[in-house]
């Protein structure tokens, strides 16, 4: 049976949820049409977005090497389909024609509610896959993404949730929670020598990051850095990082390193090479999530210090891990993890062996093809 994400994400860095269930399925033999997310208007004000932008119109294949079955496609809008009821209906409109050229039989799975309307007009199996509380996210929208989460308990087929906490948002669906995973290459044996001060955080940059936290701990730790892997995602500012990342690293040069997007296969090392994995997560910008940096930081055995942002990920996730309120706690944690039991590393190593992403495949799969599946 065919497969369509309406993806939250452009296919490059294939590092997201759904780029491993998009991979899942094509290895499962589904052919796969990975919609991308909208690139806006704002492109225009660069010259080297002007193509892109004008492909997206046209819905633009993308070849996606060494995967015959999965094809990347393009597209695009004039606003974000988030920002205004003005952006969701012109996005809306962009990504029903998109929907048009896919198979009449094909299942579509959508990631962020303001694609709803769109795909479940386009008469196929719809289901939705939600991984964030985008009505906690988005508190300017939180009225109309409340009745659209209530339009989707009630018309999709299946709701898929990352994280139990988000039952409470589609109380009439038939939702099931499946949780995010760990990709193979990130099981393979440790390779990078460690360096005793060095802390890293790894995962897409956005609100979400507390910056100023990360300020603090590094102020009660003066002999560490702090190593940054991932993509900027800041309201408005494209790729580029928001004020209050801008003023840590301006301001703890050269004792913190954004580095950008790390290639999923290089990963591993990055994280490797440091003494301690982070998660400065602000818990209210988080509600809902499932966090993949400690899958990937229990997959490396790297002891892990995070905020409080998750129930779930406290009671469920990786064994050892720190989760501490506050700078002094943080820094503290930091410090005592040089001291724990070599035997913690293995047990995390464990446990990550046991949420290989192709666990999560069956009842994923169940979820979205039903019975033709």
């Amino acid at each position: 049976m065919p497969l369509v994400i309406c993806s939250k994400s452009t296919w490059q860095p294939a590092i997201r949820r759904e780029h491993a269930l998009a991979l899942l399925a094509a290895a499962h033999g589904h052919h796969v049409d990975f919609i991308e997310r909208p690139l806006d208007i704002r492109a225009l004000r660069h010259r080297s977005g002007v193509g892109d932008w004008c492909s997206g119109l046209l819905g633009r294949e993308i070849s996606v090497k060494g995967q015959p079955q999965l094809r990347a496609v393009r597209r695009s809008t004039v606003l974000p389909g988030h920002l205004n009821d003005a952006g969701e209906l012109t996005s809306n409109l962009f990504l029903r024609r998109a929907l048009r050229a896919t198979p009449q039989d094909a299942a579509i799975v959508v990631n962020v509610p303001w694609d709803w309307p769109a795909a479940a007009s386009a008469g196929r199996r719809c289901v939705f896959d939600c991984a964030d509380d985008w009505s906690a996210l988005m508190k300017h929208r939180s009225a109309r993404l409340g009745a659209l989460y209530a339009r989707i308990a009630e018309e999709a087929d299946a709701v898929i949730l990352a994280s139990d906490s988000l039952v409470s948002q589609f109380p009439r669906s038939h939702s099931v929670v499946v949780s995010n995973g760990v990709s193979d290459e990130m099981l393979e044996p440790l390779s990078a020598p460690v360096t005793a001060t060095r802390m890293v955080h790894v995962g897409t940059l956005t609100p979400r990051f507390d910056a100023r936290l990360a300020a603090e701990v590094l102020d009660a730790l003066p002999d560490w850095t702090l190593d940054l892997y991932g993509q900027c995602q800041y309201p408005g500012r494209g790729e580029r990082p928001g004020p209050d990342l801008s003023m840590l690293l301006s301001q703890y040069a050269p004792r913190v390193s954004w580095h950008g997007v790390v290639p999923r296969e290089s990963l591993a090392e990055a994280i490797d090479r440091a003494a301690v994995a982070l998660v400065f997560n602000r818990a209210e910008e988080s509600l809902g999530q499932d966090s993949m940096k400690i899958y990937d930081y229990a997959a490396r055995g790297r002891p892990i210090v995070a905020t409080r942002f998750s129930r779930q990920m406290e009671r469920e996730g990786p064994p050892h891990v720190s989760f501490v309120e506050g700078a002094q706690g943080m820094a503290q944690a930091v410090q005592a993890s040089s001291a724990e039991p070599a035997s913690w590393s293995q047990e995390r190593r464990r446990w990550a062996e046991e949420q290989r992403w192709s666990s999560r495949w069956e009842a994923w799969a169940r979820a979205v093809f039903g019975e033709a599946g």
